[in-house]
């Protein structure tokens, strides 16, 4: 398990949020290639809650961002390097005891990794649609 530590985000952040959700998308969508900048994260998150994983030797490892009043986990990316050690499960329980209750959340159902890691922890599939990167299901909370 890696070690890291969770925080609420700060605007110096950004750089390093970017790098992430840059890395962590274009190796889980690789069918989906976008440019991925700085105000694309801002636009991703914007009025969300942002929490961060950090650790020692790498800075920011990943981080899960909440649309409060949807109970929404909007984004939730871990550097590919890093996967594996518990980042992205403690980053989704933390954005969970954010949420206050059931939570939902997105995944795209050409990422078979994340959809793995969403049922190995209990995540539930609902309706299913489609988006500009391609069908995505509806995952669910455990209760």
């Amino acid at each position: 398990m890696t070690r890291f530590s969770i925080r609420p985000y700060a605007p110096a952040d950004a750089v390093a949020c970017t790098r992430v959700l840059d890395l962590a998308w274009h190796a889980g969508h690789p069918y989906a290639p976008r440019k991925l900048d700085i105000a694309a994260f801002a636009t991703e998150t914007k009025g969300e809650r942002i929490l961060v994983a950090e650790t020692e030797a790498n800075g920011i490892a990943g981080f899960v961002s909440l649309h409060e009043p949807g109970r929404f986990v909007h984004s939730l990316y871990v550097d590919p390097g890093l996967q594996g050690g518990g980042i992205g499960k403690a980053l989704l329980a933390r954005a969970l005891a954010l949420a206050g209750g059931p939570a939902s959340l997105k995944c795209q159902t050409r990422n078979p990794a994340a959809l793995a890691f969403y049922r190995g922890l209990g995540w539930r599939e609902g309706e299913s649609g489609e988006s500009e990167f391609g069908p995505w299901v509806r995952m669910h909370s455990p209760d």
